[in-house]
């Protein structure tokens, strides 16, 4: 029986796609050990301080000092700790020297969008993506578009990397805090979502100019922002974001962030770089209407069951906008196609693909 442990680093960080990816293959990896459908033993290695998930089949452990940087617990501590079996790396940083690993590539964007991130994150994401591709590590990704782009920035066959995508199921079983349409004003009054971090490639600053566009007509709408900003990972955005009817909501909790989706007119994803694109299967999962754009692995992920428009455009962004809100029945023409690409995309059957994989390698690594 092979022994797998996995890069806890993640809990530690501020939640993004990113982190919540790798809680929700976990939480389905544990459900499909809990089955008994593993050989290998998992643990989960995790810096102190760390409050991990309860799983019934995968032990939690906490390693390192206290104090450490994160980044010097997950380069030091963290191979050291996994030293005697195969470590799991799903956020996208790995440990440099590991004897053997798997690491996960949500995307090339560092190579295909640089300007977006600062020179520090940029030079060590590029580096250690380079150093990863050389060794003998499976290599994961989550979309045919992430695939080809990181095989061609790597100069690696694409069938090197294996393709887990996510799943978007994982608010079905979570209610909805309402509470959050009064504490921003909401309650009885329409508006449009939009959900990211302040990325230069989610293009916010167009967005909210496209927006702008909408005021001087007769419709009654806001746009409501959601999410944070690291200013140690993404280069400047530009100023600050502002236009009437823009309400800036910061980070929710995911109760909170269901019901915006639940009753928002629509979400508006009009990133000009995506390696997956969560926040439109979550959407689609609550009954929203979505605009995408048609870039990126958005137009894979979606498939039909979107309106697209061109994101460098700020005309087609605030047509698309315009006319989604005074349409009903495009919005819910969109909602029954969206709950119909969702269901193709469930966290148990990712997990399963997941597990699969991991424990191949697993085995190979204990003989």
């Amino acid at each position: 029986m092979g022994r797998v442990y996995v890069n806890g680093k993640f809990l530690a960080q501020r939640g993004t796609g990113v982190q919540r990816s790798a809680r929700q293959w976990l939480e389905a990896v544990d459900a499909w050990l809990d089955q008994g459908r593993g050989r290998s033993s998992w643990v989960l290695l995790h810096p102190p301080g760390v409050r991990p998930p309860r799983w019934r089949a995968i032990e939690a452990r906490t390693v390192g000092r206290a104090g450490w940087p994160l980044h010097a617990w997950e380069q030091w501590a963290l191979p050291r700790a996994a030293r005697d079996g195969l470590l799991l790396n799903l956020a996208g940083s790995a440990p440099w020297f590991a004897r053997a690993q798997i690491a996960t590539l949500h995307d090339a964007a560092v190579f295909d969008q640089p300007q977006a991130y600062t020179r520090a994150f940029r030079w060590w994401y590029r580096s250690l993506f380079r150093h990863l591709a050389r060794g003998s590590g499976r290599l994961l990704t989550v979309s045919e578009f992430s695939r080809q782009r990181l095989a061609s920035a790597l100069g690696v066959p694409a069938g090197r990397l294996e393709v887990v995508p996510n799943g978007g199921d994982h608010f079905e079983r979570l209610v909805a805090d309402r509470r959050v349409l009064s504490e921003l004003g909401l309650a009885g009054q329409p508006y449009l979502l939009a959900v990211a971090s302040a990325n230069p490639t989610k293009n916010l600053a167009r967005l909210v100019s496209a927006f702008g566009q909408l005021s001087s007509s007769a419709i009654d709408l806001r746009l409501v922002l959601v999410g944070g900003i690291n200013r140690r990972v993404f280069a400047s955005a530009g100023g600050a974001l502002s236009t009437p009817g823009l309400v800036q909501a910061g980070a929710v909790d995911d109760a909170r962030l269901k019901a915006l989706y639940e009753q928002a007119l629509g979400l508006v994803l009009p990133s000009v770089y995506e390696g997956f694109g969560l926040p439109a299967l979550e959407a689609m999962s609550c009954g929203c209407p979505v605009i995408a754009a048609q870039a990126a692995a958005l137009p894979e992920i979606c498939g039909e069951a979107a309106l697209y428009v061109d994101p460098l455009s700020s005309d087609q962004l605030a047509e698309a906008m315009a006319r989604l809100a005074a349409d009903s029945g495009i919005r819910n023409d969109l909602r029954v196609a969206g709950r119909r690409r969702v269901a193709q995309f469930g966290w148990q059957e990712a997990g399963r693909q997941l597990l699969e994989l991991v424990e191949a390698a697993a085995s190979t690594t204990s003989d």
